[in-house]
């Protein structure tokens, strides 16, 4: 009889401990679609700014001092390749090509500049560009400070600036000074941070 009583003890016990089957998938579907609209929220409060003006960074290096174009003495992985942007423009690497151009600041930091179009000649890099807002860029280019502005009507170039061999003074000395000297809005990807727009023109409208 006791060994009854006890034997219907453990039983009832396990039902009480054990959630039904459909109460748990419904606390997953409700966990998911929290995590979605959490997802969704963060989209909504991004506001992506269009690029309004050009510029041709080469030209405004030349007119800065210390500054040497290097041409193709200096290369590494991101040298003329698109593969490490397509996250940013959500864009196949395929779609688009770059071309690159080594330059040296005070001799001792060596940094590229990019020129980045569309595959299709009639097909403007420029939408894709402004879609990089609020992305971070990934792997090793989270090393790096890009910053992005439209040539032209259909081209986009880019100052590229890597940690690795630079040293932070000269980094950090080089970024104020183009920022003094870029007359335009950009779009500025800054290590790990969350690519944003930037308006560096003298006269602001």
């Amino acid at each position: 009889m006791e060994k009854s009583i006890l034997f219907l003890i453990i039983i009832l016990f396990g039902c009480s401990c054990k959630k039904p089957k459909n109460e748990i998938g419904n606390n997953i579907i409700v966990e998911k679609a929290i995590q979605d609209t959490t997802i969704l929220n963060k989209q909504k409060n991004i506001i992506k700014n269009s690029l309004v003006s050009k510029v041709d960074l080469k030209e405004v290096l030349n007119t800065i001092g210390h500054i040497k174009h290097t041409k193709e003495k200096h290369k590494d992985w991101m040298s003329n390749k698109a593969r490490t942007l397509d996250s940013l423009f959500q864009l196949n690497n395929r779609k688009f090509s770059v071309k690159t151009t080594s330059y040296e600041y005070k001799d001792n930091l060596k940094f590229y500049v990019h020129v980045l179009r569309h595959t299709i000649d009639t097909i403007s890099i420029k939408p894709f560009l402004e879609n990089a807002q609020g992305k971070t860029s990934r792997g090793y280019t989270q090393n790096r400070v890009l910053i992005f502005a439209m040539k032209n009507d259909k081209e986009a170039n880019f100052i590229d600036i890597p940690e690795k061999l630079n040293p932070l003074v000269l980094r950090e000395e080089l970024l104020d000074i183009l920022y003094k000297n870029i007359n335009s809005d950009v779009i500025e990807c800054y290590r790990t941070k969350e690519c944003m727009y930037k308006d560096l023109r003298k006269n602001k409208q």
